[in-house]
Parts: C-alpha cells; structure tokens; sequence
C-alpha cells in the first residue's frame, strides 16, 4: 500500500476519538458518538479520501465499529489489543507503522 493516511480510533462506550495522521501529523483530530450516527460520519469522511487508507481501531467497541467502517480497495482496518494502544494518536502511529 502505497503511503497515504493512517488512522487511530479508539473505541469507547459512549464515543470514540479519531485522529489521522498525513504529511504532516496530525491532518485532524476529531470525537463522535459510539454509534451509527459517528460511524457513518467516519465512513462517509473515509470514502471522500483518494489516498490509501490504514487505520488501527481499538477499545471496547473497535470489533463493531471495524465491522461497520470495513475494509476497502484502498483501506484496512486492524483491530489492536487495548495493550498495544490506548490513545488514538498512538493507534494512528501503530496503523502507520504496522500496515
């Protein structure tokens, strides 16, 4: 995958935070509610990119939110351990770094 943009969600209950990191980090740094609303926010944001996108999801809702965002032609998405990555910055280096 060529270089293009990595992003870092982390999860939570009631929201989850975004951040996405490009040329120069971060692009934008952004919270929306842990539901199909913020997911469709995140969707519809990912499907207006042109560039590859990685992206590292992680927290108690990332299987959900994974499933609803899925992957694409130019986009992955990684389920991280909690472990591995708690802020959503750190999920965007570790998407960065990792895929």
């Amino acid at each position: 995958m060529n270089a293009g943009l990595s992003v870092g969600v982390a999860a939570g209950r009631e929201q989850f935070e975004v951040v996405v990191l490009g040329a120069t980090p971060p692009v934008c740094s952004a919270r929306f509610p842990s539901n199909a609303i913020g997911w469709a926010a995140v969707r519809g944001f990912l499907a207006s990119q042109r560039l590859p996108v990685r992206m590292a999801v992680a927290g108690v809702a990332a299987l959900g939110f994974a499933l609803a965002v899925g992957n694409a032609n130019d986009r992955r998405v990684l389920i991280v351990s909690p472990a591995v990555a708690k802020s959503a910055l750190k999920l965007a280096v570790h998407a960065r770094n990792s895929l």
